[in-house]
């Protein structure tokens, strides 16, 4: 893994060309780092680009991701899904209704309560909610770290979580 950023554009050149790019904050390998970055690292790509000497131009997802995406593109061009037809009248009526930028005020508001969130805390629902489709956010939140303890070999979390809510206490004493 790298210790130092980009030198050269052959080394820029040979990170962005394969079908993954690897996030040389952890070393792991990603289609593309867009939601790793903030959520494990708490970095933005301007942050990342910076530290790592990485140019504008050269993008933070892997050849594979690009193609796939740049192909939907053509597709729904192709079918006459996505025209630019409506470019100039939205942009108008955006500027007309005072959307153009976000007030600095909410700039400041946003900064400060990022700034009080650990990375990766944005999507989490508080203890004792419930989600969107009605089940405990506790209960599948215990069981995904159970799963994952289990996927590494670690048996005991998934047990305690089965004798927790899947093993329906018996009314007999025996």
């Amino acid at each position: 893994m790298r210790k130092e950023p980009f030198q050269s554009l052959e080394e820029l050149d040979a990170y962005v060309g394969g079908p993954k790019i690897q996030c040389l904050e952890c070393g792991r390998w990603f289609r593309g780092l867009a939601t790793h970055l903030p959520r494990t690292h708490g970095m933005t790509h301007a942050d990342y680009r910076e530290k790592w000497g990485i140019p504008r131009r050269y993008p933070l997802t892997g050849t594979a991701t690009r193609e796939t995406l740049s192909q939907q593109m053509r597709d729904q061009i192709d079918a006459g899904v996505l025209t630019h037809d409506h470019l100039p009248d939205a942009s108008q009526a955006a500027r007309q209704a005072g959307r153009s930028r976000k007030r600095l005020v909410d700039d400041e508001r946003h900064r400060r309560i990022t700034a009080e969130r650990r990375p990766g805390d944005h999507h989490r629902l508080p203890p004792g909610a419930k989600r969107a489709d009605g089940r405990d956010a506790d209960r599948r939140r215990e069981y995904q770290i159970a799963y994952r303890a289990l996927k590494r070999g670690d048996s005991e979390p998934m047990q305690r979580y089965r004798a927790r809510y899947l093993e329906a206490p018996s009314d007999d004493p025996t």
